[in-house]
């Protein structure tokens, strides 16, 4: 990586996204209760951390009638952008237009990370094509709580979606992360998925924690699945019009199955910066994935 005047070192060998986590649930195709866990197990030596680090832990309801959760998790805005990039959590430069080992890829706002604490949401049935999600988080540091919400909703078909999700953070405190307080965030996004290759677009509206009111991100991404060669290739492009990441960049990779459950990669990613930075990441990695079912 080379990133002057930020201090990063020139190469870095690091674990980004070891987790581990348990799931379950319990019921029938009427209703049904399930539980998710999920904590970030370091492998790095390097990490002054715990052995286990939080990350969420929520339980619900589904059935016809939709689901509802409710706890620590991934809110609704955050996820259609989390779904695009297929950089997520991987060596490169980040929403914040420097390097990082995790969270979302530069184009994406850092809306489209960390998790949301006391937060109920309610997903509908598919209704012809049509998804409503709702949902209500609160902060109770205070004896006034403060109470943020978000409401959104998506369209499928033939392979295509079209979705859109706004969300509001109380007036003193940040509740939805990385939303100003008193602020709001909207993303509209589209999908397409074909044989043989996919492709996304995201646009935020957000007012930044920390930086200027109603900044535009522009993300847009594709990957072509070419299954004879095992091998995936994508491409990412975005643009941040004001504060700190405004600017240009671009990701691209190569991620080849070794296994089912196992890929090896190699990623360049570049961004031209309005604040005359010009950090690039060049990285290569593995993942593995593992899972154990007990009916």
């Amino acid at each position: 990586m080379d990133e002057d005047g930020h201090g990063m070192e020139r190469w870095k060998g690091t674990d980004n996204v070891s987790r581990f986590g348990i799931k379950g649930s319990y019921g029938n195709e009427d209703v049904k209760a399930f539980v998710h866990l999920q904590v970030r197990a370091f492998a790095d030596g390097d990490a002054d951390k715990d052995a286990f680090e939080q990350r969420f832990f929520f339980g619900g309801f589904e059935g016809g009638f939709g689901k509802v959760t409710y706890g620590r998790m991934t809110n609704a805005y955050k996820f259609p952008g989390y779904a695009l990039d297929p950089f997520y959590d991987l060596s490169r430069i980040s929403s914040n237009g420097w390097f990082s080992g995790g969270g979302a890829s530069y184009g994406l706002s850092s809306a489209t990370n960390g998790f949301t604490d006391n937060a109920l949401q309610y997903f509908s049935p598919n209704l012809n094509g049509f998804k409503l999600v709702g949902g209500i988080a609160f902060d109770d540091s205070e004896d006034n709580n403060q109470l943020a919400y978000l409401a959104g909703g998506s369209y499928s078909a033939n392979g295509f979606t079209f979705g859109g999700v706004y969300a509001d953070n109380p007036e003193k405190k940040v509740v939805y992360p990385n939303i100003a307080a008193d602020g709001d965030a909207i993303r509209a996004y589209a999908t397409y998925k074909g044989k043989g290759w996919k492709a996304g677009a995201s646009y935020e509206n957000i007012d930044v924690k920390g930086g200027p009111d109603n900044v535009n991100y522009f993300y847009l991404t594709g990957t072509a699945m070419l299954e004879e060669a095992k091998t995936d290739l994508s491409l990412s492009l975005g643009l941040v019009d004001d504060g700190a990441a405004e600017g240009l960049g671009i990701t691209g990779g190569a991620f080849y199955n070794i296994l089912d459950n196992a890929q090896i990669y190699a990623m360049a990613s570049y961004a031209d910066l309005d604040s005359d930075y010009t950090p690039y990441v060049l990285s290569v990695g593995a993942i593995y994935n593992f899972k154990y079912t007990v009916n």
